[in-house]
């Protein structure tokens, strides 16, 4: 297949156009940038292993991380402002260029703004292999059945900003790594180790046999202890559950602590994403200490 790929002069700020990582095509044919065609669909890239973003904030993180891009699909705007960062980066980026009203028509739905990113998921540790190589004290999150991915989003930037090492799912949960996770993440996916579980019921049984650890779970129960009451000390996992039935009875039972947030008269809970910001604050003093 034949793409053109455009030359560029030598520059003396810049160094010559075959050691850059990046190439540019702005001659191309659909399956070059299959990727992001259909995001609405199946999501074909997540077989590849690879995650969409989208927008300028966050591809700047993005480019500004380790996380592999093997390619980029923007208009010329956005790569001129964007340049510095493929500039810097050490691995090898295709770069798409196009008007934003043909990505619009290639992608299936109007932009915001002109630019994607196709990122290398990274490959996930093991729970325990993360947590015998955590220095203590360290504060981390799992999720039980989080399906809406704007919740993941936001969990996974309230999990960054509070200094969470890691976010754990399992297949109860949606893909962190699905367009709209991250785009509500601002990209601070990049910042929060992502772990892949089988069964979190089983995980969190074994996880104090690796190290001394306080697994409270925030749930609405005759057990519950109010959130303010509960300590900041020590390695701290704070378990989230589903919008609508949260823990499930096998993840309960591996929590040794559940705690609630004390609401008005009349109000049983708070959407979950909003609730894992307020525990996550009352449990940031676990890393700053």
């Amino acid at each position: 297949m034949m793409v053109f790929f455009k030359q560029m002069e030598p520059d003396a700020n810049f160094r010559c156009f075959h050691t850059m990582p990046f190439h540019i095509f702005e001659d191309f044919q659909a399956p070059d940038i299959e990727d992001f065609q259909s995001l609405k669909g199946k999501g074909g890239h997540f077989e590849k292993g690879l995650f969409i973003a989208e927008g300028e904030k966050i591809a700047r993180k993005i480019l500004e991380s380790s996380f592999e891009v093997p390619s980029a699909y923007l208009t010329a705007e956005h790569f001129e402002r964007l340049r510095p960062l493929f500039e810097k980066r050490t691995d090898s980026t295709n770069v798409f260029l196009a008007s934003k009203e043909t990505m619009a028509n290639v992608i299936g739905y109007h932009l915001h703004q002109g630019i994607m990113l196709a990122v290398k998921i990274p490959k996930s540790r093991g729970v325990m292999e993360a947590i015998s190589k955590w220095e203590s004290p360290w504060l981390a999150v799992a999720l039980d059945g989080i399906a809406d991915a704007e919740n993941m989003g936001g969990i996974i930037r309230n999990a960054a900003a509070f200094g969470a090492k890691a976010v754990i799912v399992d297949e109860t949960s949606c893909n962190p790594w699905l367009r709209r996770s991250v785009r509500v993440s601002m990209g601070t996916i990049v910042d929060v180790e992502i772990i892949w579980v089988q069964n979190l019921a089983l995980e969190l049984a074994g996880i104090p046999q690796i190290k001394p650890i306080r697994i409270i779970g925030a749930a609405l129960s005759p057990n519950s202890v109010e959130l303010s009451t509960i300590k900041p000390d020590g390695n701290t996992m704070l378990v989230f559950g589903s919008e609508g039935w949260g823990l499930r009875k096998e993840v309960l039972a591996g929590c040794d602590t559940l705690a609630e947030i004390p609401m008005a008269e009349g109000v049983d809970s708070l959407n979950v994403a909003v609730a894992s910001g307020i525990f996550l604050y009352a449990f940031q003093q676990v890393v700053r200490v």
